[in-house]
């Protein structure tokens, strides 16, 4: 028993030391944040005709109305005729294609560049339809747009020039907007987090001159880097970070404009949400997989592969609390006494992991200048304890990418789709009630260090029960909220 206890608390040590790096990886880009200078992208003004050609491509799979909407909002763009081309690339079933192709080109304008293309499989995925597309193009710079997003008019205008003005940059990034955050409490946490990626972790990494990943859409590439880079590949579920650090890898630069917001589509129910993050995890998983290797063979400086490494591996994070979690529960299933210094590290990672989280996610509102919105405190403590319910699922998903399981892209619902699939919330509840019971039973003092991990696991379990039958709201093709 006692060499049980041993090595349990050994391997306890060592989860807790990574789970410390990674908070201390969220402070350390919220200083850089605060103090590092910003990076000034230069975006000239270019005359009419001293601008390149652009292709917008808007890959579309089964999206109804929202990819109507994007082709409408693509059209609208500020940028001359005859150097703009659109490619709606529908991925969907074929019995709908006449349908949407129809639909738009009645409320696109007469005189515009846009081609409706069906590649008619579904190969690679998003990745595989992207490719398809530039086949059919040989335009300087491509801008991407998936479905639920709404670019405004002077998009090209504030992010092709930059990449015209330095010929090094890879991609310019805009910030993701939300149209409907204020939809209920999971779209308000899920907001406030993505708030922070770009406000404070996207921005800090481009001031310490860190890469950053293309987030898969409100951006513009240099169709040199794409080819540069090896182009889009369907072998993971992540292909915009894929791609974006084989072009790092080659010595390309990235900037962000966090000045221009591009508003976009939450999930809003759990089902939707807890499906979308764990194809982000599962993505980033098959990337670690597939490009750690290189990174640590690059001719990199070691400080530069451990950040990028510490980037791509924010997966784990989700498998290492669940192991913590089991293995701390073990602990108390054998009645075993902590040693000292694992009892006081726990409690050094759990005060730590807070503070950083906090940090991070409040800087992120200022940043944004919405510290002071009423419903900030409980939005941040929801942003918290709901990604906590996500340990199951996303631990599931590290597995699959590991263990070589068949790709399948689960596609994010969008607005008027059916809630499908088995999942109904149960493992979550099931796991938010087992453990503060456990708990309470074995070592009663334990059980706050529980807490947000049952309380997410509750609530995520909460709201796929109650939405077993859901149905996103649909609205109609405005902006939203």
């Amino acid at each position: 028993m006692a060499g049980l206890s041993l090595f349990l608390q050994s391997v306890l040590t060592v989860v807790l030391i990574l789970l410390a790096l990674a908070s201390l990886q969220l402070g350390a880009l919220a200083l850089i944040r605060y103090f590092a200078p910003a990076c000034r992208v230069r975006v000239p003004r270019l005359p009419d005709e001293a601008l390149p050609r652009v292709l917008v491509q808007l890959p579309v799979c089964d999206e109804g109305a929202l990819a109507v909407r994007v082709a409408a909002a693509a059209a609208r763009l500020d940028w001359p005729r005859d150097k703009l081309e659109i490619q709606v690339l529908d991925d969907g079933p074929a019995h709908k294609h006449q349908a949407l192709r129809e639909a738009i080109e009645d409320i696109v304008p007469e005189g515009t560049n846009i081609s409706i293309m069906r590649r008619g499989e579904r190969s690679g995925f998003k990745a595989g339809n992207l490719a398809f597309g530039l086949k059919h193009s040989d335009a300087p710079y491509v801008a991407v747009f998936d479905a639920d997003f709404v670019p405004p008019s002077d998009f090209l205008r504030r992010t092709v020039p930059a990449l015209v003005a330095d010929s090094g940059l890879a991609f310019v990034q805009a910030r993701w907007g939300h149209a409907n955050r204020g939809r209920n409490w999971l779209t308000r946490a899920q907001g406030l987090l993505l708030d922070s990626h770009f406000a404070v972790e996207q921005e800090a990494r481009v001031r310490a001159g860190i890469p950053i990943s293309f987030n898969g859409t409100a951006g513009v590439w240099s169709r040199e880097a794409i080819d540069n880079g090896g182009g889009w590949t369907g072998d993971t579920l992540t292909e915009d970070l894929d791609l974006s650090v084989r072009c790092a890898l080659k010595g390309w630069r990235a900037a962000m404009i966090s000045d221009l917001e591009v508003p976009g589509e939450l999930p809003e129910t759990a089902a939707a949400w807890r499906a979308q993050q764990a194809r982000w995890t599962k993505g980033h998983a098959q990337v670690a997989r597939k490009l750690l290797p290189e990174i640590w063979m690059s001719a990199w400086p070691v400080w530069k592969k451990l950040v990028v490494t510490m980037q791509i591996c924010q997966f784990a994070f989700y498998t290492l609390a669940g192991t913590s979690v089991v293995i701390s529960l073990s602990l108390m299933s054998l009645g075993v006494n902590y040693i000292e210094v694992v009892a006081r590290l726990g409690l050094l990672v759990t005060a730590l992991g807070l503070l950083a989280t906090v940090g991070y996610l409040f800087l992120g509102q200022a940043m944004l200048g919405r510290q002071k919105e009423k419903h900030l405190p409980l939005t941040l403590v929801l942003a918290i304890m709901f990604p906590s319910g996500l340990v199951l699922s996303n631990t599931r998903a590290t597995y699959e990418a590991f263990s070589n399981a068949q790709m399948v892209f689960a596609r994010t619902p969008k607005a008027g789709a059916a809630i499908t699939g088995s999942w109904r919330g149960s493992p979550e509840l099931t796991a938010g009630v087992f453990l503060p019971i456990f708990a309470l039973a074995e070592q009663a003092w334990s059980l706050p260090f529980f807490f947000f991990a049952a309380a997410g696991l509750l609530s995520i379990g909460a709201m796929g029960w109650n939405g077993a039958a859901a149905r996103i709201p649909a609205r109609d093709a405005g902006p939203g909220e």
